[in-house]
Order: structure tokens, then C-alpha cells, then sequence
């Protein structure tokens, strides 16, 4: 039988105490508004099906238990399994969703980190609120994709290690280190993070884990239980779903999808042309940041990170050393803007702390002039009602960019193209257009008798070229060509007739349909292909 829930005379009055005085602690009403607002928010703008490109695969792979692109993602394929097993929606929703919980929850911690560098309350939400409000993080709560639950597993790491930096206890350096494995299970741009955090946690912890070295092996071993996400590639290679990328049953196989090998030659950042790559990107970066935030946040935030660097050096490095080192990634990886969602974390506590000195500059200088009102509470107040006055004119500036709450552009391709193609039909398709395709058949259960042929398909199932393939499927389906550009269907001509069959809005590099291309039906070239 259950116990029945504590009372205030079952707790006692210690105990008692004790609540009441967590619930007044200002960590837990800054928690709650910053989540209250931030799901709100996200809830009427989220997209509410399938989309293009990764953000269809992200719906799709964890629905099957399947094997994404590289890097593989373990992590994000087995937390998102668990929410799609929630009853809310379609499961493109539910995915959608759980990009939103995964910013609410990094705008969470921002809140609390800014609350652990002395930001009063009021500005911890504003700039917690001002940082969601900003496009690239509006962006990523929208709809279904890996990078917000890595831009959640920085928020959460640099809390914890703040924490661990403040009361030093074992329990903080074991879950900050299984948190690090299972950031490294998701995005291997945690990489680039953990130095910086591992760092911060050795140096100001210094004299307990010289007096207690074994620390370090509680936390390496935490790190080692999260990374052990990775066992489900080959585990759920081997159960053969409907999408196994690359098939990596092998230990060759695993190493390959891990480690990224497919993209090693789209990235420059260990190359020597990546410092010059670098500076050349950061005019696109300031215009993009005040595209997205306005001059007013970048601005504080340069003014607030140089200002912690002063008051706490150890944090202001580390935190500005994780935003460089992230911008030149972003500036060496096709500029990707996804990539920058951890430097916005970065400039929103850069902006808290700003905030936090302007409040302070303020209660200094008109401390006579606003003693009769109140004095630090009519500059906390005024300080409080200014920022959030900003925080709804970004949202404003940002709001209908950012809605996709009446984007439908996913369904209706599959839709489109699903009534249209005839019976055992087979379409040979590109990235962008092939996995909302995969969620119709293998969520939806709609036209298993079709066969989608991605491009990747053609590589790692060694057909060499799309035109072997086609070879392959003439005689014995009718089959179909979609491309983003004609330039693509040059050797496809030369093999084959093309007619005109279908006019479709399809994705290109983004999870909404934004091109117009053709689907052709491809012929051969003789009568008689087929004796």
C-alpha cells in the first residue's frame, strides 16, 4: 500500500521549514516562468507535422528504432522514441514538441546560471526569455532535430559544473560526467565543449580532487555509462529496420557512421585555410546576429561576458572559450546556422550579467533621486519592466518569421506525391525530399508497395550510380526522378527518356518546402529494354 503524501504534521516543523523555505528560494518561480512562458510560446508556433531533410528523419528513425546519419545520434534516437510513445498528436508533432521542451529546458537553465552570478530574478528571466525570443533558438524549438537537445546538454553541463564549483560534492562531478557521455551520445560537438567545462571543474575543484583523486574516476566512469548509448547502432542495426544507415553491423561500419567519415571533406576547421576562414565569416556573423536579436543583445552580451571575465575569470573564459570555439566551427562547416545555438546560450549570459550591471550602475548613481520610491526595488523594478518590455518587442520582430504553426508544406509533398504515383512505382529521390517520403510509409503506413530510393541508398548499397539503379528497376516497376536542379538529371538523359509527371514544393536545406522542382517519370530509351 502507498504512504500517504506528507502533511504539515506528518513533516514536522523542521521539515516544514525546510519546504517553505526552498519555495521562496527565487530558483524555483524563475524556473517555472521562464518554462511557463518559453512552452506557451512554442506551442503555438510549432510546426505541427513532418518536415524536410534531417528534421523528417528525426521524426522518422526513432518511431522505427532505426540508424540515422552520421554520427548516429543514440542518444537523441532513444529519448525520442520514449516521447513519441506519448498519446499527443502524430508523431511528427510529438517530435516537434520535444524540440521545445529541449530549448524550454536550456532557457531554464540559463535562468539558473544567471542566478548563481548574482543576476537578481526579474533580469534571470529577461535574458532567459530574450535568448528564446532570438531567431536561431525560436527556430530549433519549432520543429524535430538533434541540435537543440545538444544545445540543452551544454545549458545543463555548464549549470552542473557551476553547482560543482560552488559545493563540491561527488554527486554533482558523477552527473555532470554521465551527462557529458550522453551529450557525446548525441552530437559529437560536444567535443568542442567538454574541454572547456572539464577544465573550469578541475581548476576549481583543485585542492578537494588532489585530496581525493578518485573523484576524477567516478566522473570518467559516469562518462563512460553515457557514451555506452552508442551499443544501440549496432543493436538496432542488426534487428534490420526500415532505415539502417549504412547497414553498421560491423565494428568498421559503427567507426565509420560514429565518426562522421561520410563529411570529413565539408569541414575545414582542422584545416590550415580555417583560421582565414574564420575571420572572412565574421562579417556574415554580426549581420546575422543582428538579423536575429537586434544590435541591442549582441552589444550587451560582448559588454557583460567582458564584465564577467573580470569578476570571475575562470567562468568567463570557459564560457567564452566555448562560444569561439563554436563560431569557428559554424564559420568552417558550410555555416550551418544551427551551429550557433550554443553561442547564443553563451551571449544570454552575457546578457544577464549586463543587465545585472546596468541595474547595479543604475541603483549607484540615483540612489538619492529614488530613495523616496523605493530605492533597489524601483531600480529592480524599472530594470525588470524595461527588459521584458524587449523581450516582447523581439518576439514581435521575430514572431512571424518564426511561426510555422500553419506550415503544412511536409504533408502535403507526401500527399502530392503518394496519390499520384502509380501502383509498385519506385522514385529515386534526394535527401531533402526523401525522408519526409519515409515518414508517410514507415510512420503513416502509407504506399508500402512504393520504393523510395534515397541517394544515400545508392552509395552504401554499392549501385555506383542512379542510373544502375534505374537499370535495375525498369523492367520491373515503374520508376521515377526527382532533383533540385536539372544540372543532376544530365546523365540520367543520356540513358533515359524523362517526362514530365508531377510538380512538387520540396525542401532544400531547411525543414519547410521553399523550391518548386519535377517529378519525372523515366523510360527507356528503345521499345524493347527488356527481352
Amino acid at each position: 500500500m502507498s504512504e500517504p503524501a506528507p502533511t504539515a504534521e506528518t513533516l514536522g516543523p523542521g521539515a516544514l521549514a525546510a519546504v517553505r523555505q526552498r519555495i521562496r528560494e527565487p530558483g524555483w518561480y524563475v524556473s517555472l516562468t521562464i518554462a511557463v512562458v518559453a512552452m506557451l510560446v512554442y506551442l503555438q508556433t510549432l510546426m505541427p507535422g513532418v518536415a524536410f531533410g534531417d528534421w523528417g528523419e528525426m521524426a522518422t528513425v526513432p518511431h522505427v528504432l532505426g540508424v540515422a546519419h552520421p554520427t548516429g545520434y543514440p542518444t537523441y534516437i532513444v529519448m525520442a522514441w520514449l516521447a513519441e510513445l506519448l498519446p499527443i498528436g502524430s508523431v511528427a508533432f510529438r517530435a516537434n514538441l520535444l524540440s521545445a521542451v529541449y530549448v524550454t529546458v536550456s532557457l531554464v537553465a540559463l535562468g539558473l546560471i544567471s542566478l548563481r552570478l548574482g543576476v537578481r530574478p526579474i533580469l534571470a528571466i529577461t535574458a532567459a526569455l530574450a535568448t528564446g525570443a532570438v531567431g536561431t533558438v525560436w527556430a530549433a524549438a519549432n520543429v524535430s532535430e538533434v541540435n537543440p537537445l545538444h544545445l540543452m546538454f551544454v545549458a545543463v553541463i555548464i549549470h552542473r559544473a557551476l553547482v560543482w564549483s560552488e559545493r563540491r560534492r561527488r554527486s554533482d562531478l558523477a552527473i555532470g560526467g554521465l551527462l557529458i557521455g550522453l551529450a557525446l551520445g548525441n552530437h559529437l560537438l560536444m567535443l568542442f565543449v567538454a574541454p572547456f567545462v572539464v577544465v573550469f571543474v578541475l581548476w576549481s575543484g583543485r585542492r578537494e580532487l588532489l585530496a581525493r583523486p578518485w573523484l576524477l574516476l567516478l566522473a570518467i566512469g559516469a562518462v563512460l555509462l553515457g557514451l555506452s548509448v552508442y551499443i544501440y547502432i549496432p543493436l538496432a542495426a542488426l534487428q534490420s529496420p526500415p532505415l539502417p544507415y549504412n547497414h553498421p553491423t560491423t565494428l568498421d561500419g559503427v567507426i565509420w557512421l560514429v565518426t562522421g567519415t561520410q563529411f570529413r571533406g565539408q569541414f575545414d576547421f582542422l584545416a590550415s585555410e580555417g583560421p582565414g576562414d574564420f575571420v572572412a565569416a565574421l562579417p556574415a556573423l554580426w549581420s546575422l546576429l543582428i538579423e536575429r536579436a537586434t544590435i541591442i543583445v549582441p552589444v550587451l552580451a560582448a559588454i557583460g561576458l567582458a564584465r564577467l571575465t573580470w569578476l570571475r575569470p575562470a567562468f568567463g573564459l570557459t564560457c567564452v572559450g566555448i562560444m569561439v570555439t563554436a563560431i569557428y566551427i559554424w564559420a568552417n562547416y558550410l555555416e550551418l546556422e544551427h551551429y550557433l545555438l550554443v553561442p547564443w546560450l553563451v551571449i544570454g549570459i552575457g546578457l544577464a550579467v549586463a543587465l545585472e550591471g546596468i541595474a547595479r550602475l543604475l541603483s549607484i548613481t540615483l540612489r538619492s533621486t529614488l530613495k523616496a520610491f523605493g530605492g533597489e526595488r524601483a531600480i529592480t523594478a524599472v530594470s525588470g519592466l524595461a527588459g521584458l518590455a524587449f523581450v516582447v518587442t523581439l518576439a514581435g520582430l521575430n514572431w512571424s518569421t518564426e511561426d510555422l504553426s500553419k506550415d503544412t508544406s511536409g504533408p502535403d509533398y507526401v500527399s502530392s506525391v503518394f496519390s499520384a504515383l502509380p501502383h509498385n512505382a519506385a522514385i529515386l529521390s534526394y535527401w531533402d525530399a526523401s525522408t519526409p517520403l519515409w515518414y508517410g510509409q514507415h510512420v503513416e503506413g502509407l504506399r508500402p508497395d512504393v520504393l523510395i530510393v534515397d541517394d544515400t541508398n545508392i552509395v552504401y548499397e554499392g549501385w555506383g550510380t542512379r542510373e544502375a539503379r534505374i537499370a535495375s528497376l525498369i523492367c520491373s516497376r515503374p520508376v521515377f526522378i526527382e532533383r533540385l536542379g536539372d544540372g543532376d538529371l544530365v546523365p540520367t538523359r543520356a540513358a533515359y527518356q524523362l517526362e514530365p509527371f508531377l510538380r512538387v514544393n520540396v525542401g532544400a536545406g531547411g525543414p519547410s518546402a521553399v523550391a518548386t522542382t519535377e517529378i519525372y517519370r523515366v523510360l527507356p530509351m528503345t521499345s524493347d529494354p527488356c527481352p
